[in-house]
């Protein structure tokens, strides 16, 4: 059953993204900033994950130095995630794939008043190899609501960011460094219009563009009890700036450049606690955004998570970040991992103001 399940989710997320492209979603819509591609792994334990990156798709996203811990060329053809929040799961019906298309979902959300229906998707093929990754990220983030009034409010966004990077071991691999260089093509935007708008789409009156992100990671694992590992990694060093040149059409009717993006610092903790029989706890404590430049209180850029992995087959996982749990679990086998998260994002104007809950499906195919 859960074969028939995966082609199912891959095409409803495909979807999204090409009924939005002819009617034509992001990073986290967190308002601290992090990485722009979403694990589910990750997510499940609050974000707290930046000694955990050790394949090349987090470790591109989530924190460089984790290049340098990869060995084995591999590829992942298919990286897929779909998620999608409380309020849609309340609306589920015979129109659920309409998601994607803002005029065609119009009809549920005006049935659902007040209800800010949400879904997305993230695409992420890699190849990596000793020290080196690459990879192409495709994702679409997509809410809506109707209001009481006749307004209809979404905010959107879509991404498409090629990246690569590489690490190297110094102290036979007790110092690890990486960089990565990310260019993001974005359209964003969070739009109010009236009921009778046409053309009505998600994609509508976005700030489209893009720019190069340059980041940087360093861990430091120290060779004793519970390898305690000591992470820092800095994200758009030197400031991202957007240019009004997009490599895809994003974004229709675009209302200039994106804003620039600041350089944020994350730090975290982590810990490895073995419990016998091939088993263990990951444990990760986690400060985001050292420098506050989103304006969060301290309480919402913590972050702390735990993972149980059972002979690194079978995984329970939990966090809190922001002020909110979250859970998961997950299955490993030789060539992929399936994973099932309930997690939250701040989507509103500071801590605990408005939370996001969300459930995402997260598959991932290796060869080699």
């Amino acid at each position: 059953m859960r074969v028939a399940l995966i082609p199912k989710a891959f095409v409803f997320g495909l979807g999204l993204f090409l009924l939005g492209q002819a009617e034509l979603s992001s990073a986290r819509e967190d308002i601290v900033p992090g990485a722009r591609y979403t694990s589910g792994r990750a997510a499940a334990m609050g974000d707290a994950f930046l000694p955990l990156a050790d394949d090349g798709a987090s470790a591109l996203f989530y924190n460089p130095a984790g290049l340098a811990r990869l060995r084995a060329p591999q590829v992942e053809p298919l990286n897929f995630s779909i998620y999608f929040n409380n309020q849609y799961a309340g609306m589920f019906g015979l129109n659920f794939y309409n998601i994607g298309s803002l005029s065609s979902f119009l009809p549920t959300l005006e049935k659902n008043p007040e209800q800010l229906a949400g879904a997305g998707f993230s695409l992420l093929p890699t190849a990596y190899m000793r020290g080196f990754s690459f990879g192409v990220l495709l994702q679409s983030h997509v809410m809506g609501v109707a209001h009481s009034d006749g307004s209809v409010e979404y905010r959107s966004v879509y991404q498409f960011v090629p990246t690569a990077g590489a690490g190297f071991r110094l102290a036979g691999g007790i110092v690890r460094i990486g960089y990565v260089v990310q260019w993001v093509n974005q359209a964003s935007g969070q739009m109010l219009v009236p009921r009778d708008t046409t053309p009505m789409g998600y994609n509508q009156g976005l700030a489209s563009g893009s720019g190069l992100s340059h980041n940087i990671g360093f861990a430091l694992t120290l060779p004793i009890a519970y390898l305690p590992s000591f992470n820092l990694v800095a994200r758009n060093l030197l400031g991202l700036h957007f240019s009004d040149f997009s490599a895809l059409p994003l974004a229709r009717n675009r209302s200039g450049a994106p804003p620039d993006e600041p350089t944020s610092y994350d730090a975290a903790v982590g810990f490895v606690s073995k419990i016998g029989a091939g088993s263990y706890f990951n444990i990760v404590g986690e400060y985001r955004d050292l420098t506050d430049t989103s304006g969060v209180s301290l309480y919402g850029r913590l972050a702390g998570g735990i993972e149980l992995s059972l002979r690194d087959a079978f995984f329970l996982r939990g966090g809190w970040s922001g002020g909110y749990p979250s859970a998961g679990v997950g299955l490993r086998r030789k060539g992929g991992d399936f994973s099932v998260t309930w997690y939250s994002e701040e989507i509103g104007g500071g801590y605990h103001s408005v939370r996001d809950q969300r459930y995402m499906l997260h598959y991932q195919v290796r060869t080699f």
